[in-house]
């Protein structure tokens, strides 16, 4: 089993410099990787941590310039209402100057009034994220581009350039619906929900691993190594289930995860004080990254 550290990159409690040193922190305790979220404008309504959130593609551009091993992932980009153009423009840069550490994870989204604002169309957002998927791949390979989709269009040929350092950028589907899992089995190069039970994991493991065994079965849970934490409610309104508790409760808990099928833990890790979250990103590297390597 491989693991990432999520950033607290939202909530306005941890600033730019204090990213870097936790990213870096992540990377000398082995992990594989660091992971940035994504939102754009928010509903003050919904009273999400999202309202203050620093961009990912900038944040993981500032990470690659302090790091050299760690990959760079997003988890997972809301890309049915960004320009599709625009995003394999920027991970292609970021693969080029990362020397080929990117994974896009990318999802659906939730956030009504989000979309509203940046004039994309909730309604559709799943067909244009499926369209939007299959233009980064086209975009990323082909060496001229010409495209007929439904929502894009290159009508005569066009060039893009640079292409990835990776032959392909990976490309993990968020989300835990149905739709979300027979997304990563049709169109995706691994699953990466957030918060699932090993049940639920099962499930979409069994069906996303029948479209290809290379695919990555990932997953996004908070974890706390001090004390036992219950299972919460997230802003978009889904039960999210948590790994916590001594060294030999979570390892006890992720063990039913990789007999679920699991293969790729990020671990999302906050306290009030960086300091803090130090300590116990080295903590969990001791306890339990080692003891899977």
């Amino acid at each position: 089993m491989k693991f990432g550290l999520c950033l607290p990159n939202f909530g306005g409690k941890v600033g730019p410099g204090e990213l870097l040193e936790l990213a870096v922190a992540a990377e000398v305790n082995g992990f594989d990787s660091v992971w940035a979220t994504d939102h754009i404008i928010m509903p003050r309504r919904l009273k999400s941590p999202y309202d203050e959130l620093f961009e990912p593609f900038v944040t993981l551009a500032s990470i690659a310039a302090k790091t050299s091993g760690v990959k760079l992932g997003t988890s997972v980009l809301v890309l049915p209402q960004r320009d599709p153009f625009l995003v394999a423009k920027q991970a292609a840069t970021l693969d080029q100057f990362s020397g080929g550490r990117m994974i896009l994870g990318v999802g659906a989204g939730w956030a009504e009034g989000e979309f509203e604002y940046l004039r994309a169309d909730f309604r559709k957002r799943g067909k244009v994220l499926d369209e939007g998927i299959d233009l980064l791949r086209r975009l990323w390979t082909d060496s001229t581009i010409n495209y007929s989709g439904k929502f894009f269009r290159v009508s005569s040929d066009a060039a893009f350039f640079p292409k990835p350092v990776q032959k392909i950028i990976p490309i993990w589907v968020g989300g835990t619906s149905d739709a979300a899992i027979e997304r990563a089995a049709k169109v995706g190069d691994g699953w990466h929900p957030v918060g699932v039970d090993p049940g639920r994991l099962s499930q979409g493991a069994g069906r996303v691993k029948k479209a290809g065994t290379e695919k990555t079965i990932s997953v996004r849970l908070t974890v706390d190594v001090r004390r036992r934490r219950e299972d919460y409610v997230s802003a978009d309104g889904e039960k999210r289930v948590t790994l916590s508790g001594s060294r030999e409760e979570m390892s006890r808990k992720l063990d039913e995860y990789a007999k679920a099928g699991l293969e790729y833990l990020v671990a999302y890790i906050y306290r009030d004080e960086v300091r803090e979250m130090v300590a116990d990103i080295a903590k969990f590297s001791g306890e339990i990254i080692r003891s899977y390597s």
